[in-house]
């Protein structure tokens, strides 16, 4: 379940921003993560502990679906929408990059 403090905070930064300026603001984190756990590695530093990027967002997906489903707010579905959205977006730009392997929890191209 979705941390009381954490819930509100993505319910408003959602209605203040709107869809794409959330989106933008999921994709930002998310880059911003990856680029901090990319200089711990340089460092030699080990990482912090927690999920990758791409993981924590497919997991407040997860959290923000089982919400809508308790509480039938449509707000909390479009959240989680976007919460996938930028959890697939970020997954593909580490694949691309080789820095994961591929996850059968997020879309893979069929060639």
């Amino acid at each position: 379940m979705i941390p009381e403090e954490a819930k509100r905070l993505f319910v408003t930064k959602f209605s203040s921003f709107g869809n794409e300026k959330f989106y933008k603001f999921l994709l930002n984190y998310a880059v911003n993560r990856l680029i901090s756990n990319e200089e711990l590695k340089k460092t030699q530093e080990p990482a912090p502990p927690g999920l990758s990027p791409e993981a924590e967002l497919i997991d407040y997906h997860d959290r923000f679906l089982i919400l809508y489903r308790r509480e039938h707010e449509i707000v909390y579905l479009e959240i989680a929408k976007l919460f996938r959205k930028a959890a697939h977006k970020i997954y593909r730009i580490m694949l691309k990059k080789d820095m994961i392997k591929r996850d059968s929890r997020f879309l893979n191209l069929v060639e």
